[in-house]
């Protein structure tokens, strides 16, 4: 690996932990540090996203290991209740399209990114060929947590919380 992937990813391992740790410390935190919090960490893990490289993997498939849900409606409920009126908005799910305003969840986005980070950072720790890790974490923010990232960030600052 070179030395410029090695930046790269590091940069978005601590991105990403910094948001995993944000997002833990959400009881201990008022509302208005937490979004502030939560802003912060996903502006700084959508820029180091979009420095991973475009690489094919070495292998055919990649073994996941299936979704938490009751993890997952356990945090989202505890963010739910945390961000309380904040958490609805609307938003158009494709800006490319005439859709019609679609309604998105705060603590859902939040949720959503935060357990495809650590599934994907418990990845690594398999073992796997360095090359699918990292088509696995771009593959995983181009195809579904980059979408909730944005969605969250723009209501965030919507909200003008600071």
């Amino acid at each position: 690996m070179t030395d410029n992937i090695s930046i790269v990813l590091d940069q978005f391992r601590r991105a990403a932990r910094n948001f995993i740790q944000t997002v833990d410390s959400a009881a201990d935190m008022q509302l208005e540090a937490f979004l502030s919090g939560v802003s912060r960490s996903l502006a700084e893990l959508y820029s180091s996203a979009l420095q991973l490289p475009a690489v094919e993997p070495d292998t055919s498939g990649i073994d996941t290991t299936p979704f938490a849900i009751e993890a997952w409606a356990k945090l989202y409920n505890s963010l739910r209740e945390k961000i309380g009126s904040l958490d609805g908005y609307w938003r158009t799910f494709d800006s490319t399209d005439e859709d019609s305003p679609v309604q998105g969840s705060l603590a859902g986005d939040i949720s959503e990114i935060y357990f495809d980070l650590k599934e994907d950072l418990q990845l690594e720790e398999t073992g796997i060929p360095q090359a699918d890790f990292l088509w696995e974490l771009r593959c995983s923010f181009r195809t579904h947590w980059g979408r909730h990232l944005l969605g969250a960030l723009a209501a965030i600052y919507d909200r003008q919380i600071e």
